[in-house]
């Protein structure tokens, strides 16, 4: 069984809870964030192997998330999901450190291959 922790950063709850149930059904730890603050506030307690960050988000939006682990030099995998993955959010993660971009709606393999290949970085 893998053992890796995946955290889910989405403030939509049906998304949040089916890429919850699809890597729990891969064997992977999860754990569902509705917002980037709520997110932040449970770092300290452990960051994860691999964190899946939704862009539009009100109050902290993804990018903004992810220049703030940038900022804390954070090494957390960060793979982003996005409606509009030309976006300038988009850009903005992917200049701050993100690994790629995956266009909603998610391909199922696709967001396999992108876990996968963040935890075996």
């Amino acid at each position: 069984m893998n053992t890796s922790m995946i955290h889910i950063v989405d403030d939509d709850e049906a998304v949040r809870s089916a890429l919850h149930l699809l890597l729990r059904s891969l064997g992977m730890r999860a754990q569902a964030f509705e917002s980037a603050q709520e997110f932040l506030d449970a770092l300290p307690g452990g960051a994860p192997d691999c964190l899946l960050l939704d862009l539009n988000m009100p109050e902290m939006n993804g990018a903004e998330l992810q220049e703030t682990l940038a900022a804390r030099a954070s090494r957390i995998p960060v793979i982003v999901i996005s409606a509009r993955p030309d976006s300038p959010l988009a850009a903005r993660a992917l200049a701050a450190g993100a690994r790629t971009v995956l266009e909603k709606p998610l391909r199922e393999q696709d967001l396999i291959d992108a876990v996968q290949g963040a935890l075996a970085a």
